[in-house]
């Protein structure tokens, strides 16, 4: 009697490990966020976000959405504290300077706010500088 085939045997061995949401996890909760952010619900994007950023999977960009998903739940403090992370790992862009002023508005700190407006409006005047011109 022959032995049965292994399963495993066809699959690639050299593919990258899955990590613990599988190969497609990370996105699929990263596009889910999305979808809950465009459809009013910050408090369902912020728990999937918070998910990513706590298995070490979000970027930048998504701590920066994170942030934005705490604000519209009407959590600033967290927003800010998310942010202060973001700003430690060098996330600085134009979308970080922009969620940050909302933010500091929120906390009614407005000096603060008007300076990160400042930085998202000299950022993005820099990102709109034709190439020949630098």
């Amino acid at each position: 009697m022959n032995a049965p085939a292994d399963p495993t045997a066809d699959q690639d061995t050299d593919a990258a490990p899955a990590g613990p949401l599988g190969t497609h996890g990370a996105t699929l909760l990263d596009l889910l966020s999305y979808i809950y952010l465009e459809n009013d619900r910050p408090e369902k994007a912020a728990v999937l976000l918070a998910a990513l950023d706590e298995l070490g999977l979000a970027d930048a960009r998504q701590r920066v959405s994170l942030a934005l998903a705490q604000l519209r739940a009407g959590k600033p403090e967290s927003a800010l504290s998310t942010l202060d992370r973001v700003a430690l790992q060098g996330g600085l862009s134009s979308a970080f300077h922009l969620v940050r002023a909302q933010t500091l508005v929120a906390l009614e700190r407005e000096a603060e706010a008007e300076a990160a407006m400042r930085a998202y409006i000299d950022l993005r005047a820099r990102q709109t500088v034709p190439a020949e011109s630098r």
